[in-house]
């Protein structure tokens, strides 16, 4: 063991392991080595074998040049930053750029590291804080940053507690960072595929989420460790505002209940290692995310659906209608606005919204059917619309995919994929 081999290298080691949240036993376990091992290079007693130096950087995903302290690379966080929201003491851009914050019910709070009004808590009823007019997204790169800390959710199911969102209606929506189920998911309104964090959300536990976007790729990160990533493409909106703690509509659930921190839109994408660094800012120790054992027996939903359905309904049908949709659909009611208009939900995408009529003309014109998503068994579907009073149509096998082809007892069409 030479002198200039261990300078330095035993404090580095023990650094990089508890950025990575990783335990003298749990580094051991993964390097196949014993636990004495690796407290001996951490308190300058020995070093690692130099076979194991690659191992040891790929695990802390730093370069050997890194690891032996030679990285004469800086980071600059601050980087086209277009708007930042530190919430020490208020909602002002700290950027420079003037995206100054509106606050509506929220309230300062303690942040992360147990500092006094330095984040915002956010009931979950109607708090919520605007950006307006909105930083404008680049439509080439960009990344969104933000620390999050949930109440308890137990008991919600599909869309709600959105954290960061620019999303109006119809041609105005651009994204959408909220929870489906127990996921952070950050939506894209049926553009592509959502990207979503797999393990569910634990109350109380902070959550540093980042979304990066280059070369038509999007990328989700949590706790500094990239989870998943898709193509993709985004269109910025120069006119919706920027919501934090809700989308911009007032569906109830959408409201966030807990903390949220330090929020940053940046003009460019960030770099992985970026990534890291601003999970690490101001020297924050990685906590164990705790685990959470998958719920068993949940009830499996008869249908998923991803944007707004408008569907037009006979006048003297339309309550029938409604409630057929909730018993036999496991549709949720919203609003009910004289017997003319009613607003369902599944929990797993928007709304079903339906309008009464009295032109049959009108109703004639939406016999298209809107394909919605099951998980349900093929025939146990068709048994249950069956019983229910639908006409089942068409079961069809599109390789890929069944589909199911029926009428409900209110001449609506429907089409139902069952993916393979």
């Amino acid at each position: 063991m030479t002198t200039n081999y261990a300078k330095g290298l035993s404090e580095r080691i023990s650094k990089f392991r508890k950025q990575n949240g990783l335990t003298q036993e749990q580094l051991a376990n993964r390097l196949g080595v014993t636990s004495q091992a690796v407290s001996k290079w951490e308190n300058e007693q020995s070093c690692p074998d130099i076979s194991l130096l690659p191992a040891l950087s790929d695990l802390f995903r730093i370069s050997l040049d890194e690891l032996f302290g030679r990285s004469s690379k800086t980071i600059d966080l601050r980087k086209g930053l277009i708007t930042e929201y530190l919430f020490n003491g208020d909602a002002q851009d700290t950027s420079g750029n003037g995206f100054h914050g509106k606050v509506v019910g929220a309230t300062l709070c303690k942040d992360r590291f147990g500092n006094f009004q330095s984040a915002y808590y956010f009931d979950g009823v109607d708090d919520f804080i605007v950006v307006e007019p909105a930083p404008i997204i680049n439509h080439e790169a960009f990344s969104l940053s933000v620390w999050c800390c949930y109440d308890d959710i137990s008991g919600k199911s599909g869309w709600h507690n959105a954290i960061v969102s620019q999303d109006g209606h119809h041609n105005r929506r651009v994204f959408q960072l909220s929870t489906r189920n127990s996921n952070i998911t950050f939506h894209r309104f049926l553009l592509e595929p959502d990207l979503y964090v797999e393990a569910p959300v634990h109350k109380g536990f902070w959550y540093h989420i980042v979304i990066t976007y280059e070369n038509q790729m999007f990328q989700l990160y949590k706790n500094g460790v990239l989870i998943c990533k898709q193509h993709g493409s985004i269109v910025p909106d120069t006119k919706e505002p920027l919501y934090i703690g809700r989308k911009s509509t007032d569906e109830p659930y959408f409201f966030f209940q807990g903390m949220i921190d330090d929020v940053r839109l940046y003009n460019r994408a960030l770099s992985e290692e970026e990534v890291h660094e601003l999970f690490l800012e101001d020297n924050w120790k990685p906590r164990a995310e705790p685990f959470i054992p998958k719920a068993e027996n949940v009830k499996t939903p008869i249908l998923e659906c991803v944007d707004d359905i408008q569907v037009t309904i006979p006048k003297d049908k339309i309550k029938a209608a409604a409630d057929w949709y909730v018993k036999h659909l496991d549709f949720k009611l919203l609003i009910e606005q004289d017997e003319e208009f009613y607003m369902l939900s599944l929990y797993k995408g928007p709304n079903l919204l339906l309008h009464s009529s009295l032109s049959v003309a009108a109703i004639n014109e939406e016999l298209s059917p809107v394909i919605f998503k099951t998980k349900w068994d093929i025939e146990k579907l068709v048994e249950k619309l069956t019983a229910a009073g639908a006409k089942v149509k068409e079961i069809r096998d599109e390789g890929f995919a069944h589909f199911i082809d029926f009428q409900d007892p209110f001449a609506r069409n429907w089409a139902v994929m069952r993916e393979k």
